[in-house]
């Protein structure tokens, strides 16, 4: 029997639900006793100054690798994954250079008049007309195009109010060190999803680790986005997010265009 990727995704809807992990066993020395409906004040205090921290940047890139279990028809569940590099220009211009674990790669770039998504190993691309902000354009691309950008509620202009609305209750699990940054570990969820976020302690606090759970889901398949580097300060220009293809590539329609990043997970 084959394996499943994209189609058997479909479960991990574009609603970023916040399930997470199961509990801490007796070794772990953080409680992770969680009750209903009840966000610690600690909690809200170190997202948001995350989330702020964040919307304030004008410009910033940020290269990520995320991964997502698919559950087969045995029960037994497959991880597929992706590497990105995504360049934000507030208030209309993004990029986003994806590179899928089976080998396909492509691009997504808006200059505030079009979306283009191209995929250079086909020497294909498509695009559309659009004018309006970052946030407008990843909605066009999620419900019209149906392309959803992943992690994309952490490149829109407010990231705090769209991701604190998705959350129900939230704990702080524990000081804990990711590739050798103290970081804070907070542990959030809603009726769907459980949500593990990782945010350094000091004076740039951007996420560094994403856990997402999808408790309602049979097998409660997990998807995880880990942000490696982030360039607050990067020389960016027109050339950025202007795509010009090549004499060889030829333009189709949308639907056709495979520059599907395989997962529409990252959003609480």
């Amino acid at each position: 029997m084959s394996v499943v990727s994209r189609s058997c995704f479909l479960l991990l809807v574009l609603f970023l639900g916040l399930t997470g992990l199961p509990k801490a066993n007796a070794a772990e020395p953080a409680s992770t006793d969680q009750k209903a409906n009840v966000i610690e004040e600690e909690v809200l205090e170190i997202f948001n100054r995350s989330m702020d921290y964040l919307a304030k940047l004008k410009q910033f890139q940020v290269t990520a690798e995320f991964g997502f279990d698919v559950l087969q028809e045995t029960g037994q569940k497959i991880e597929f994954g992706s590497h990105q590099d995504v360049t934000i220009q507030r208030p209309n211009h993004f990029r986003v250079d994806f590179v899928r674990r089976d080998g396909v790669h492509g691009s997504v770039v808006y200059d505030g008049k079009e979306v283009v998504l191209s995929n250079p190993e086909e020497a294909v691309y498509a695009k559309a007309p659009f004018k309006g902000e970052i946030d407008d354009a990843l909605d066009f691309l999620a419900e019209e195009l149906q392309r959803p950008i992943p992690l994309r509620d952490f490149f829109v202009s407010d990231p705090g109010s769209v991701l604190t609305a998705k959350i129900e209750s939230g704990i702080y699990v524990d000081e804990s060190m990711l590739a050798g940054v103290l970081c804070d570990h907070l542990a959030m969820r809603n009726d769907k999803v459980d949500f593990q976020i990782w945010i350094p302690q000091g004076d740039e606090p951007l996420p560094r680790r994403i856990i997402i759970t999808y408790k309602n889901e049979e097998g409660q398949p997990q998807f995880w986005g880990q942000f490696m580097e982030w360039e607050t300060a990067p020389k960016l220009s027109d050339e950025t997010f202007t795509y010009t293809p090549s004499e060889k590539s030829e333009r189709i329609p949308f639907a056709v265009v495979d520059v599907e990043m395989q997962s529409e997970g990252g959003q609480p």
